[in-house]
């Protein structure tokens, strides 16, 4: 085998090939089709590391004549080694065993075999007589079990036949399978050739060094956006104070999408990262991060608990509300009132009502400033926070294989964040990050964000 290990993907059609391709080489862009056959000639996928390949995968058509493919092979002993590039070059111009002759390419020079099948139906002979070509190659070989239901009726079935024809067997779902299945995965191919170990062993500490470099910059966005939700505003200019109502509904809902525009911004960025570009992630409607971001909903389930909330209020200091309304000149109207007297009417600790204020200034020259931001909620950096988190948690384990639409991400209604998890010690570190970027000190605000960086990243890693 050369340096860079290579595998062929090989089963039966409409088995779940394509999606072990997809998933395994971190491809969203490999055509998945309910149509069986849909592949009819071998294709190439990289799995990367950055910009260096590390694994190649080939997907290979289904077998189209096995049962004669079979014969020939038994038919043709004496050949020995010679029998599978003697039966390329004997069947290559014949339209009957295309299919055959494509699948049996990449063996020949020299890969893997990772063969695919959906144990959820009965073993036939068809599968038998694939199963016997490929053990009569004599190629290093993996049955890998793709489960596209519950049903178990016919497993052992398999698993026995597996024994007796391949290295090694093991379960793994294309559609679902996160990071960590993948990497154990691929650590388990070592097992089925001593040689290709080393190579192996290479490609996956390359892929958990990119994996790594991933983790760091999904960190660096949550704290370069979290930073730009704090310091979000909105504000106008007044002749007259007759206006001041309207102005103030207008900027709120202003307030509201440069907010939304942020975390859209944020998503994008996220997804760049960990390569899910092609399939559209959309939210359902009982995940919370499709929520509205000051819904009632989003900030029972995001943020953090009210003692941790002490906490907080402390180490950010008392009357950072009352001194931003001071320096706005002591008129304030409370934006988002409501949303404040559904999550917490009643507890100081909440400060619904707090969510954003309005501030009308007097110019010097005449007429009025009215700005509606930033936040000085106590519990909105967290909640904001928490929804970065989430979003990162999600896309960084999605299975590329994965083609729907809608992906759940839960209903509960129990805090499901990373920052109701913290301890004084961790929330030490994010209000001093958060206080910096409400000050604009850029000196504190380089020093916190590092911090909250590596805090995030440990978060993000495990």
């Amino acid at each position: 085998m050369k340096s860079l290990p290579r595998f062929a993907i090989i089963g039966h059609p409409n088995e779940g090939k394509s999606s072990i391709v997809a998933t395994l080489s971190q491809n969203d862009g490999v055509a998945i089709s309910p149509i069986p056959g849909e592949t009819i000639q071998q294709q190439r996928f990289d799995l990367k590391a950055g910009d260096q390949t590390i694994i190649e995968f080939v997907d290979t058509p289904g077998f189209q004549n096995p049962q004669a493919t079979l014969q020939w092979f038994r038919e043709n002993e004496a050949a020995g080694e010679e029998r599978l590039q003697r039966f390329i070059e004997s069947h290559a111009s014949d339209p009957d065993f295309h299919h055959d002759c494509e699948l049996l390419r990449p063996i020949l020079e020299g890969a893997g075999i990772l063969y695919v099948v959906d144990a959820s139906r009965p073993m036939t002979a068809v599968d038998t007589a694939e199963m016997e070509i490929l053990r009569l190659t004599a190629r290093p070989r993996m049955a890998i079990i793709n489960p596209k239901s519950n049903e178990g009726r016919f497993l052992q079935s398999w698993k026995t036949s597996f024994r007796q024809h391949f290295n090694s067997v093991r379960t793994f779902n294309a559609q679902t399978a996160r990071y960590l299945d993948r990497i154990e995965l691929l650590e388990a191919l070592k097992s089925i050739d001593q040689d290709w170990e080393p190579a192996l062993s290479q490609a996956v500490e390359l892929m958990r060094m990119d994996r790594k470099r991933c983790t760091q910059r999904a960190a660096e966005a949550i704290v370069e956006h979290l930073e730009q939700s704090l310091r979000c505003s909105c504000s106008s200019f007044l002749e007259h104070e007759s206006g001041v109502e309207l102005e103030k509904r207008r900027l709120e809902e202003a307030y509201r999408s440069k907010l939304a525009k942020i975390e859209k911004r944020f998503r994008e960025q996220i997804r760049d990262v960990y390569a899910v570009r092609k399939v559209a992630v959309e939210l359902p409607e009982n995940s919370i991060l499709a929520e509205d971001l000051f819904s009632e909903r989003a900030w029972q389930a995001l943020g953090l608990t009210q003692k941790q909330l002490a906490i907080a209020g402390a180490l950010l200091g008392a009357g950072i509300g009352v001194g931003a309304d001071l320096a706005a000149g002591g008129i304030t109207f409370g934006v988002f009132a409501s949303i404040g007297a559904a999550i917490g009417a009643g507890s100081a600790l909440w400060k619904g009502k707090d969510l954003a204020r309005a501030k009308i200034k007097q110019l010097p020259l005449g007429g009025l400033k009215v700005t509606v931001g930033p936040n000085v909620s106590e519990q909105f950096p967290f909640v904001q926070l928490d929804r970065f988190f989430l979003y990162v948690e999600f896309v960084s384990n999605w299975a590329h294989a994965r083609q729907e639409a809608q992906v759940s991400l839960g209903d509960g209604l129990e805090k499901e964040g990373l920052s109701a998890s913290w301890g004084q010690g961790e929330l030490k570190v994010a209000t001093r990050f958060v206080k910096a970027a409400k000050s604009g000190n850029a000196e504190e605000l380089e020093s916190s964000g590092k911090e909250l960086r590596a805090l995030l990243a440990k978060a993000i890693g495990e």
